[in-house]
């Protein structure tokens, strides 16, 4: 039987698939499959879903199941967020979705995170103003990059140190982890206006946020909940 208010949100990234279940009063806490055909679709009136690349296998998936799906697109303004992009298909839904909840959600100027695959870092103005972002590589890209191009240098254990690494493994993750740690820290400094962070993705808890002069929050559920405002 249908439940009217049971949405399934979906979050599908490059490596694994978020989902979590809004049953109209709150959200359930995040879980992961690692493919589409694994996720619970019994019960839901309707499913929400974000992808920024895998849309060939989300119109298949879709082709085979039978409750209605509704997939997320950039809208220019919703809920009363511009977006700075004048090629809105061009923005990444996920970065949108995050945006769309910290601000539906906050209302205060913020620079909204995302540690996943690549670090995106979008400027949401006290106005709802998208004032546009940066993106760099997240941590795999850039261990991959070193690995790739660069002999007798290993992958260690992904640790948050930030001191001088006594073996090569450590010297590259406490690196990374420092790059990571400035670049956030230049993003306080490069807005004035902007006195706080939301940070979302998969390596969020990567960090130690110790240390920084501002209001840090992380938040993993920033796309899941970005999803209950884009059909709104």
């Amino acid at each position: 039987m249908l439940e009217p208010n049971k949405i399934l949100l979906v979050d599908v990234g490059n490596t694994r698939v978020k989902y979590a279940i809004d049953d109209g009063q709150r959200l359930s806490t995040i879980m992961v499959v690692s493919r589409l055909s694994e996720l619970p679709l019994g019960g839901f009136s309707e499913i929400r879903v974000a992808t920024v690349s895998r849309h060939d296998e989300i119109d298949h998936w879709k082709s085979e199941i039978a409750v209605n799906v509704r997939q997320a697109k950039v809208i220019k303004q919703h809920h009363n967020l511009t977006v700075a992009y004048n090629e809105v298909e061009r923005l990444g839904v996920d970065r949108w979705l995050a945006m769309l909840a910290v601000w539906c959600e906050k209302k205060t100027p913020t620079c909204v995170v995302d540690l996943g695959t690549a670090i995106t870092a979008d400027y949401v103005s006290s106005e709802g103003v998208h004032l546009g972002g940066y993106i760099i590589p997240g941590f795999s890209l850039m261990k991959q990059s070193l690995g790739n191009n660069t002999a007798c240098v290993g992958f260690g254990s992904n640790g948050k140190g930030v001191d001088p690494g006594s073996v090569t493994e450590a010297c590259v993750d406490h690196g990374i982890n420092r790059l990571v740690r400035g670049f956030l820290k230049d993003l306080l400094q490069a807005e004035p206006a902007c006195h706080s962070l939301v940070v979302t993705g998969g390596d969020s808890s990567r960090l130690d946020y110790h240390g920084f002069e501002a209001d840090i929050s992380v938040d993993e559920a920033l796309v899941l909940r970005g999803l209950r405002y884009a059909f709104e």
